[in-house]
């Protein structure tokens, strides 16, 4: 549940004839307490809890024992957030003798709002409470064990407090903020729509169902929920920040403005509310802007008491962050440190504590704090870019080499860090990167090796190709010996297409170290690049037998291998390397392509599983994952990973549209516009962006607003293909064939490519014009004198859906000539040669269920072709085979149905046709399956 998400409850106040059974031992003015006690009640009705709380402490100096003053005071202290204060309260009124039932509650939650979830539920359970307060307690004890992930003492209080009132509004409230807690959101979405059905006059139930449908990316409606939430009581600020962070996220800063300025009236000095605007001055790259609001966050969160700071991670992150953006290293180490033991390996955390360690020319404690989270984290670039820093200052160069190295290799740079609580400076604008101030220290010093080091791999991992070749270079001239600068430079260079200027500096780096291990694997890499095969094999080797277990060297190895033929040899070899280094993503990856390509889903998927298991935070790994549980057809599952990776990618346009890719592919449309419109909010104009939104709209049949999308974007980016294409789509869902067909063709001449070569055919496919889609690809062809083998599959297939299957048997034995084929293509061919009656469709048929032995279609194929080659026993083993791992697939059930029919067991055939023939007939029953459905009575 939300800290904040509990309702006070109004006590009775103790009556005059128990404040005369003491009297005290010095002067009281009593009328003087009485009067502004009833004031500081009257304030507190009214919900001026500032005004409460000094009338309360002017009636505390008449009567310091005055049980009702303490009481309240506690209340509203509890109110206005310090809840230290609060706690103070109830236990001085404790002391005074009050019943546990008046203040046993907010004491617990005055505990809660500390984050003193283990001291909360240390408290004996008092016995003798009403059931309402109890029920209340309970709720509060079941939100705390929640808070520190003890699943099974949280169901157990709230069963105990079920048992009292199974519909009381705040226990469904709490038990909807644990399911979201426990990312069951789906539970939260059900449980928040109860609560708001049982007291939708009550802002916390709005709140809870804003925070649900937050979750389930349901963004309007969210805002919506928390506005309504809002409309009943304007002072619920955490649901005022929920919403502030949404429409941050959705780039509606005027209106997060007004909902800030909202939040100075009533939560003045809320550091929480400086920093969202430090977000929006960043936006609008206001530096003075920024400066002031951090200010004001660091004034707010160093008056803190540290009793209250040190207990509550999200003012830590804050602390830093701020200390951070102004410069102050020392405190900002304070706050990241401090925060860290609340929550180790938190990845932004980490990364700015390490490099206000550096920046403190501390390398040991930047390096130790790295090295123990990349064992967690492997696939963290920024970090990896540090501790190479960090190494390089240590003169540790091999070991810096191969981090810098694998950092340039892992992409774009890791998203740096978010708040708990809204949306990162970083994401926003500010530059905790570093790259701003690298740039400063390298310009200042160009001899830095490490600063220069860092900068270079910086802009690498942007793209920005042809800076880094300029600050590699310098770095290079100041350090002409440094096998590390070489090895940078000539990955500079090869990113650039100067080949023999990235062999010269591999070379040289090999000169100046022989056993400089990161430059001999880049020199066998570019002998594969420039076809020097066996020239890589015997580096590689060489290399292997000094260093038997160097995984990159395995898997480049393992590589060469495939290449050659023997997949036997590159799997163990990628094994041997999973073996020897578990926490390197490399061979993990490339296993579980090899087992998506070969249709082996389960085993791509168990693979998965067993890498991130290995390495959980690393994105590579767990984005494959989603691909393999999307093959497996685990939709449910591959959406909770996908949502789970765009959280972790927040701050990455780029990877948020290929995340959004994923989601369209596990068909959770809402959650990939959703990613798509977070990737805009960061980078209004990103093409790839912009064209997902319009294929969006278009997938969700909203014609009138993806038209207005495409049109905008070949208006925005004329020479690119996607405007003209999408609208091509547009017009062909309209059924207008023709002028489709022709925009599809314009995108092509703008931008002519196999990708887009390949889209303007599927769209002839899309059309039922296949031969036109045939004359489009072969034109291209001799247009473009390239030969890709996806052009000629892609031909094959238009081929035969033309009938023109001798053509495509050329076609396919053409692609055969070029080397071993994926299986698709043995079983493309297999069927072709299947119509055309040629006795070579069996062994064809078999080549590709020996590639491909888990791949449902090929299986299915190869029992197909041995059915018709009259194997009918043999073919049932086949087909019940890719009947289980596809049971989905009408054809495979119409072969096995066939082959049961003629072995006259009628009753399965039918029972194996029956389900599917409504299917069978949408698709255009083939004349075989309706003779037999018509046999069988179907």
């Amino acid at each position: 549940m939300p800290r904040t998400g509990f309702r006070l409850r109004q006590l009775l106040l103790a009556s005059a004839l128990s404040a005369m059974l003491s009297a005290p031992a010095y002067a009281v003015d009593a009328g003087k307490a009485s009067r502004f006690y009833e004031d500081a009640l009257a304030r507190y009705q009214r919900r001026d809890y500032t005004g409460a709380v000094i009338q309360l402490k002017n009636a505390l100096q008449q009567d310091r024992k005055m049980l009702a003053a303490q009481v309240l005071l506690g209340k509203s202290l509890l109110a206005v957030g310090d809840s230290v204060g609060a706690e103070t309260a109830f236990n001085t009124a404790i002391e005074l003798g009050v019943d546990r039932a008046e203040v046993e509650l907010p004491l617990a939650q005055a505990l809660y709002a500390q984050g003193r979830f283990t001291d909360l539920l240390a408290r004996p359970l008092p016995t003798s409470l009403p059931n309402s307060v109890r029920q209340e307690l309970l709720i509060v004890r079941g939100s705390a064990a929640g808070e520190i992930n003890d699943a099974r003492a949280a169901r157990k209080a709230f069963d105990e407090a079920r048992a009292i009132d199974p519909k009381a509004p705040t226990l469904v409230m709490a038990e909807a903020s644990l399911a979201l807690r426990q990312g069951n959101v789906a539970r939260a979405l059900e449980l928040s729509q109860q609560a708001i059905t049982l007291a939708p006059d009550r802002p916390e139930a709005w709140a809870t169902r804003g925070a649900a449908l937050a979750g389930q990316q349901q963004v309007q409606a969210a805002i919506d929920a928390f506005g309504r939430a809002l409309s009943l009581d304007p002072r619920q600020t955490d649901a005022r920040l929920a919403r502030i962070d949404l429409l941050l996220d959705m780039n509606r800063d005027a209106e997060a403005l007004r909902d800030l300025d909202a939040l100075r009236e009533f939560a003045p000095g809320d550091p929480r509310a400086a920093y969202r605007r430090g977000v929006i001055a960043a936006r609008k790259g206001d530096t003075a802007g920024v400066a002031r609001e951090m200010a004001e966050v660091v004034k707010a969160v160093d008056t803190m008491p540290q009793e209250i700071r040190s207990r509550r991670a999200n003012v830590l992150l804050l602390g830093g962050m701020a200390h951070y953006s102004l410069h102050d290293g020392e405190k900002a180490r304070v706050y990241f440190e401090a925060f860290l033991r609340l929550q180790p390996y938190h990845p932004g955390a980490t990364r700015m504590l390490a490099s206000a360690y550096l920046n403190d020319n501390d390398p040991v404690r930047a390096a130790n704090l790295l090295e123990d989270y990349l064992r967690r984290a492997p696939g963290d670039a920024q970090a990896m870019t540090l501790l190479g820093s960090a190494y390089l200052v240590q003169k540790r160069y091999s070991k810096a080499a191969a981090l810098l190295e694998r950092a340039v290799m892992q992409g774009s740079a890791d998203p740096t860090m978010r708040a708990t609580f809204g949306a990162s400076l970083a994401g926003q604008g500010l530059d905790v990167s570093g790259a701003q101030h690298l740039r400063a220290a390298f310009d200042a010093n160009p001899g830095d090796q490490a600063v220069g080091a860092s900068l270079g791999v910086l802009l690498l991992q942007r793209g920005d190709v042809k800076q880094a070749l300029e600050v590699l270079e310098r770095v290079y001239t100041a350090n002409p010996r440094s096998p590390v600068a070489l090895n940078l430079l000539g990955l500079a260079r090869g990113r650039a297409g100067d080949r023999a200027g990235a062999r010269k500096a591999y070379e040289a780096a090999v000169a100046v170290d022989a056993r400089f291990t990161p430059a001999q694997l880049n020199l066998a890499r570019l002998d594969v690049v420039e076809g020097r095969s066996d020239a890589a094999r015997k580096r590689l080797q060489d290399l292997l037998r000094s260093q038997p277990d160097n995984p990159d060297a395995l898997i480049d190895l393992a590589a060469l291998d495939r290449a050659a033929g023997n997949a036997d040899a590159a799997r163990k070899g990628l094994e041997k390397a999973m073996a020897v280094a578990p926490r390197h993503p490399r061979a993990p990856l490339i296993l579980i392509d090899e087992a998506l390509a070969a249709g082996d889903n389960a085993g791509a998927a168990k693979i998965a599983r067993a890498a991130v298991a290995a390495m959980p935070n690393d994105l590579s790994i767990v984005l494959a994952l989603a691909r393999a549980q999307l093959a497996s057809g685990d939709l449910q599952r591959a959406r909770e990973t996908l949502i789970d990776a765009r959280k972790r990618l927040e701050a990455d346009p780029d990877a948020l549209v290929q995340i959004a890719r994923m989601q369209i592919a596990a068909g959770h449309l809402q959650g990939a516009t959703y990613t798509v419109e977070k990737a805009l909010a960061l980078q209004p104009d990103a093409f790839a962006a912009l064209e997902l939104q319009a294929e969006l709209a278009l997938r969700s049949n909203d014609i009138g607003n993806a038209e207005r999308l495409a049109k905008s974007l070949a208006e925005k980016y004329p020479t690119r293909a996607a405007g003209y294409q999408l609208q091509g789509d547009i017009a062909l869902t309209k059924g207008q064939t023709a002028n489709g067909l022709v925009l599809h063709k314009s995108g092509l001449d703008k931008e002519p490519s196999a990708d887009n070569a390949l889209r303007a055919f599927r769209a002839c496919l899309a059309a039922n014009q296949p031969a036109r889609g045939v004359t489009l690809l072969q034109d291209y062809q001799r247009v473009s004198k390239q030969s890709d083998p996806r052009i000629l599959m892609a031909l094959a297939e238009g081929q035969i859906r033309a009938g023109d299957l001798k053509a495509a048997r050329a076609t396919l034995e053409q692609l055969q000539q070029r080397g071993p084929q994926p299986s698709g293509v043995l079983n493309n061919y297999a069927l072709v040669l299947l119509q055309l009656g040629d006795a070579g469709a069996l062994p064809a048929a078999e080549r590709a269920w020996r590639s491909a032995p888990n791949d449902p279609q090929v299986v299915d194929t190869y029992g197909w072709i041995l059915a018709r080659n009259g194997q009918l026993d043999r073919a049932l083993s086949y087909l019940r085979d890719a009947r289980l791992r596809n049971p989905r697939d009408a054809e495979v059930r119409f072969h096995l149905a066939w082959v049961l029919a003629k072995q006259g067991r009628t009753k399965e055939a039918r029972e194996e046709l029956s389900p599917v023939v409504a299917d069978l007939a949408r698709d255009g029953m083939p004349a075989e399956a309706r003779k037999l459905a018509s046999e069988l009575g179907l």
